[in-house]
């Protein structure tokens, strides 16, 4: 193993077995000039306020620096002033300086079938993951996942000259463009090389910290093992074909959330990849799906569902805002018994029309029985009425619907043989959630324990998934319930 060396010349030989490694992840979702970034030690771009109106990249990236403080994340004051500092445009050139700056994920690589492969993060879900991460000044941290380098650089600046930022991809076009992207930003103390995430960095560890930017089905025991204690790993990870951006510190034999909201990344590859491989549906209403934990599922009798007559359920209780539907249907994906989540990823022709931009999923009950398979979509009452599509979905941006105006109504649009009786099995246990205090991710907590380790005992009605690394209960306190 060659010596680990910062971004200005970090290498892998060729030689290496991790640089040899088959691809580990894909990262989340889906050229201008400037001047130079802020260094250390200067003003915080948009923390000032300024003698004359800024223009260019300066004034964009003021612009996202105050969204990101509107939108109420518990960020830290270390955290904004390093929004504000590096230039998200050096990282994505072919996006433009200003349009770089946009609270949007951005694609920067795609796959031979034309899905994102790699992407530079929302800000604001950068920002709520780093909130989870807890970053200080001195801290040392991994990465899985570089894409575009540029939550490395935001964590860089973060954790200071006594800090150190490792972080680790797969795809070695992505490694060769965020080195470049790091020294033009002047981040030149990243440390980046071409590996399997899955393994971690076993020459560089402990640190403090471990984040993951890629959807993980399952918990790698490298990342457990390679925290200090007290440490603390934030990961995308996928329960029931949800995925919630957890925080997990060790807590006796296992480790438990101490934070979880819904997110949407693209799944890891490799080593440690999930079961759940892309489905794509010809036609008319072509459709490109995963189903959770790689479930099996009738394609003909699925596509039939699709493709026939739906009807509408109506939720039985009023709901305060489209984060309250989508709060149901977490609770809903969690706690309804033997189902499996349909998670759409692109819909070409826009024949469906959902909510908000693909992943979003349904519920799928039956799925290997051509003759009972129902499909249920909960949904704001009255979208898709309009004859462009089958209806809208609640996904994993709530707040991109919100703007469309809220009634308080919703339904679950049912298809298939067994679509109705799902969706109202659903409405039941939407009444049930109610009374319960109508918990969401805000309350949801995560426990962990290695695989074949004794557990401790999650109460009853918990959620309880086997991968095999670790197993993984999910579900909500008493005080939620």
């Amino acid at each position: 193993m060659q010596p680990r060396e910062p971004a200005r010349s970090s290498h892998r030989d060729p030689a290496d077995p991790a640089d040899r490694a088959e691809p580990a992840r894909a990262p989340a979702g889906p050229a201008g000039t400037a001047g130079p970034a802020a260094r250390p030690g200067e003003p915080a771009v948009g923390l000032a306020e300024p003698d004359a109106a800024p223009t260019g990249p300066d004034a964009a990236r003021a612009r996202m620096v105050k969204e990101l403080r509107q939108l109420g994340h518990l960020l830290s004051p270390a955290v904004l002033a390093a929004f504000a500092t590096v230039p998200r445009h050096v990282f994505v050139p072919e996006i433009g300086p200003a349009a770089a700056y946009r609270d949007e994920a951005l694609v920067i690589k795609c796959g031979p079938d034309g899905l994102p492969v790699s992407s530079s993060s929302q800000p604001a879900m950068m920002a709520i993951m780093l909130g989870q991460l807890g970053l200080q000044p001195g801290h040392r941290v991994l990465e899985i996942g570089t894409g575009s380098g540029y939550n490395a650089a935001v964590m860089s600046e973060v954790v200071g000259p006594a800090g150190e930022v490792v972080t680790i991809d797969i795809d070695a076009e992505l490694v060769a463009r965020a080195r470049a992207s790091l020294l033009a930003a002047g981040a030149d103390t990243v440390t980046v090389y071409r590996a399997d995430g899955g393994y971690g960095d076993p020459g560089g560890a402990p640190f403090d910290r471990i984040i993951v930017t890629a959807g993980a089905w399952d918990i790698a025991p490298a990342w457990l093992d390679q925290l200090v204690p007290g440490g603390r790993l934030v990961l995308p990870l996928s329960i029931r074909g949800v995925q919630l951006s957890v925080a997990l510190e060790q807590l006796g034999r296992g480790w438990l959330s101490t934070s979880a909201c819904r997110c949407g990344f693209v799944r890891m590859l490799g080593a440690f990849a999930g079961p759940e491989e892309v489905v794509r549906l010809d036609g008319p209403r072509p459709l490109a799906f995963q189903v959770s934990d790689g479930s099996p599922v009738d394609i003909d009798a699925l596509a039939s569902a699709l493709a026939g007559p739906a009807s509408d359920e109506a939720v039985p209780v009023a709901l305060a805002s489209i984060a309250e539907l989508a709060d149901l249907d977490l609770w809903l994906t969690l706690m309804a018994g033997r189902v499996n989540r349909l998670t759409v990823l692109a819909a070409p022709g826009e024949w469906l029309d959902p909510a908000a931009p693909p992943p979003f999923g349904a519920l799928v009950s039956d799925g290997t029985d051509a003759y009972r398979l129902g499909i249920c979509m909960l949904m704001p009452a009255g979208f898709g009425d309009d004859g462009r599509g089958r209806g809208r979905a609640a996904g994993n941006r709530p707040e991109v619907a919100a703007t469309a105006g809220w009634s308080g109504a919703a339904a679950f649009r049912a298809l298939g043989l067994g679509g109705p009786e799902l969706a109202a099995r659903l409405a039941t246990l939407s009444e049930r959630w109610a009374q319960l205090g109508r918990p969401g991710s805000r309350e949801l907590e995560v426990a962990v324990w290695r695989a074949g380790a004794a557990p401790g005992r999650p109460p009853a009605d918990w959620l309880v998934v086997k991968r095999p690394s670790v197993n993984i209960a999910a579900g909500w306190p008493l005080a939620a319930r």
